[in-house]
């Protein structure tokens, strides 16, 4: 049995300019809430950071006080154990299932587990196939 539920990702988009991602964390420090996923680029002159946090509705307030523009989207997490395949197993249970993966990221800290974010086009069918 996989770890999957249902969160909430915000979308964060800034200045693209040395420094931004220490003022877009340091804003969810600044009021108490937990990074628990990330993902940054740079679009031309755009930073983008996909966030899951242990709040997405204080972080969602806290960063738009500081003038980001800031958007919701649902995503599916998974902790699944790091090792090799495990994710391959995740891609195929929603490609059997033909659920569409918009995009993922994930990551390990190398402490046993990997957190992967889908955003899918039919997020409610992918919980059910991974649970």
């Amino acid at each position: 049995m996989l770890n999957v539920k249902e969160e909430i990702e915000l979308l964060v988009k800034a200045p693209n300019e040395p420094g931004i991602l220490g003022r877009v964390l340091g804003t969810l420090a600044n009021v108490g809430v937990n990074l628990k996923g990330l993902q940054a680029m740079s679009l031309n002159k755009t930073g983008l950071f996909r966030l899951i946090t242990s709040d997405p509705q204080k972080a969602e307030k806290a960063l738009k006080s500081m003038g980001y523009d800031v958007t919701k989207n649902k995503v599916i997490t998974v902790l699944i154990e790091d090792r090799i395949g495990a994710g391959a197993e995740i891609g195929a249970l929603l490609g059997n299932a033909v659920i569409d993966i918009l995009y993922c990221y994930g990551t390990s800290a190398g402490k046993g587990n990997v957190l992967i974010v889908l955003k899918t086009t039919d997020n409610k069918k992918a919980l059910k196939t991974l649970k």
